[in-house]
């Protein structure tokens, strides 16, 4: 069951772009940001913490695309052998489809497909989709506030897997899904984001929220501070159901 359905999750954000594709022949073009960040520590504690993340959106006159990758590996000294061991690895990617209702609706209806894989905390990785109704309340130049609504689909595995898709133990289960976007151009060299998304099911309930302001360098070049918060409700024993990161970036745009 869970093979058939993330197949049909697969097509339809697979397929939905060349539908896309049909309808913006003369929509803008992609923007892309490309975000590095390095953390080095030496002294009383030795670590090695490296994270990438990729983002581009293209918002067309029918459809609006955004992609996300993310990554990061942290190595630290084990105090006992003094060898560097990895203490964190984390992989993030989803791809969002909206179409917009009208020229003039606020509305839009969207299609999300994201997997997550951690495998240092409570779970060790989850896939899910989703699609439903969304509404951008505020569009101008200077906000953008859009919140969405929706069921979908999501495999949750707790339990150590031999590869990136087998899992020993995993939970499927329906999910409502609630995300809430807003951006804010303070400026023309300085950027304020905030991202919530919300999984909600009978298991596990999972959120995501990301906070950022971006100071722009010059035309291409900008520093991020990026403060992550993930929280599962259930975790396997031993696990902290929450986990923060805080990163300062340097982001090329284009």
């Amino acid at each position: 069951m869970k093979k058939h359905l993330l197949a049909v999750a697969c097509a339809a954000v697979c397929v939905a772009p060349v539908w896309a594709a049909e309808g913006d022949a003369a929509d803008r073009s992609w923007k892309g940001e490309l975000e590095l960040a390095y953390l080095l520590k030496r002294g009383n504690t030795e670590s090695d913490t490296a994270q990438g993340k990729f983002n581009a959106e293209k918002d067309g006159i029918k459809w609006r695309h955004t992609a996300k990758v993310e990554g990061s590996n942290t190595q630290s000294e084990d105090t006992t052998t003094g060898n560097m061991v990895r203490t964190g690895e984390r992989y993030f990617t989803s791809y969002k489809l909206d179409r917009k209702l009208g020229d003039d609706s606020a509305n839009y209806l969207f299609n999300i497909a994201a997997y997550d894989k951690d495998l240092f905390s409570g779970y060790h990785y989850q896939v899910s989709y989703a699609l439903g109704l969304g509404r951008r309340w505020l569009d101008n130049d200077r906000h953008t506030l859009d919140t969405e609504l929706g069921p979908g689909y999501r495999a949750l595995c707790l339990e150590p897997e031999s590869s990136y898709s087998d899992c020993q133990n995993n939970e499927e289960s329906a999910i409502a899904r609630v995300a809430v976007k807003y951006n804010w151009v303070i400026n023309e060299g300085a950027q304020f984001r905030e991202e919530i998304s919300s999984e909600i099911a009978d298991d596990a309930t999972t959120a995501r929220a990301e906070t950022s302001l971006t100071s722009r360098i010059n035309g291409s070049l900008a520093m991020r501070i990026s403060h992550l918060i993930k929280y599962t409700s259930e975790v396997a024993v031993g696990n902290k159901k929450s986990d923060q990161e805080l990163s300062v970036s340097l982001v090329y745009s284009f």
